[in-house]
């Protein structure tokens, strides 16, 4: 069974800061399609999940998942 690709994506943000937007969101899973070589997925759906708090070099983040559906 052939399961085709799909972007998937970690945006961090200062904690406590508002979630990274739809523009901010696109960009980075078109990015990340263009990592895997795949097509441009304009208009794909995404979900997101988070936040979820984590510390990186000490600083306090906000982590969110986003992948493609």
């Amino acid at each position: 069974m052939h399961v085709p690709s799909r972007a998937l994506v970690v945006l961090r943000v200062p904690h406590g800061t508002p979630p990274p937007d739809e523009a901010a969101i696109r960009t980075a899973l078109a990015a990340d399609r263009a990592r895997l070589a795949m097509p441009p997925g304009d208009g794909v759906e995404y979900r997101q999940a988070g936040p979820y708090a984590v510390t990186v070099g000490g600083q306090r983040l906000d982590e969110y998942v986003v992948w493609e559906i």
